[in-house]
């Protein structure tokens, strides 16, 4: 099974999630927040959602879930893309 969690309701930011069995998987959410970030050398602020994803590495090749994780954030980052997904 994959998870999906939040723990930004409760103020969090960053944490690392623990798989339970049966999970392969657990993505966590943490609270968005605007933050300063590098933009073509300039500090701009940026509203900033952080991620965290745990895995079984019997299960899940470390790539893999790279890979994942980046589309996660792809498609965060444009919604637009779900309807042209297919």
């Amino acid at each position: 099974t994959f998870t999906i969690s939040n723990l930004g309701a409760v103020g969090g930011a960053y944490s690392t999630p623990i798989i339970n069995l049966p999970e392969v998987a657990i993505l966590l959410l943490g609270r968005a927040r605007w933050m300063p970030v590098v933009r073509d050398g300039e500090i701009v602020t940026r509203f900033m959602l952080p991620l965290s994803l745990s895995y079984d590495h019997r299960l899940v090749d470390g790539a893999t879930a790279a890979r994942f994780l980046n589309e996660v954030i792809g498609y965060l980052q444009s919604p637009g893309r779900l309807l042209l997904a297919g």
